[in-house]
């Protein structure tokens, strides 16, 4: 995902999340569905955010994953300053038919209220 977006191909990294998927932002609101996903991904390419995914934990249970961590987001402003906002992220995978596993629903700024 994270080389896709750096690519520049927010569609291509929004195939990495599962057609009805869920992107929940820090203040609760959700996007729903594959092409949400990837205009919201498409804002971060439009604004050349830079990644950073560092995995804490990861839960297993047959299909579904839970994972946890720290996600860094750097981008340069219209003056040139570098700007980065960190976050606890939570994403909740579904492994696919075809033994691909696709985020299903994702946190990536934590939990809203939290």
């Amino acid at each position: 995902m994270v080389a896709a977006l750096h690519a520049g191909d927010a569609h291509r990294a929004a195939q990495l999340w599962t057609q009805d998927a869920k992107l929940i932002a820090a203040d609760g609101q959700v996007s729903e569905g594959n092409e949400a996903i990837a205009e919201a991904l498409q804002a971060l390419v439009s604004n050349g955010a830079r990644l950073a995914i560092e995995l804490t934990h990861l839960f297993v249970s047959g299909d579904v994953a839970m994972a946890t961590g720290t996600l860094t987001v750097t981008a340069t402003d219209a003056e040139g300053s570098s700007h980065s906002h960190t976050s606890e992220s939570v994403v909740v995978y579904r492994r696919g038919e075809d033994g691909l596993w696709r985020v299903a629903i994702d946190a990536p700024w934590g939990l809203p209220g939290s």
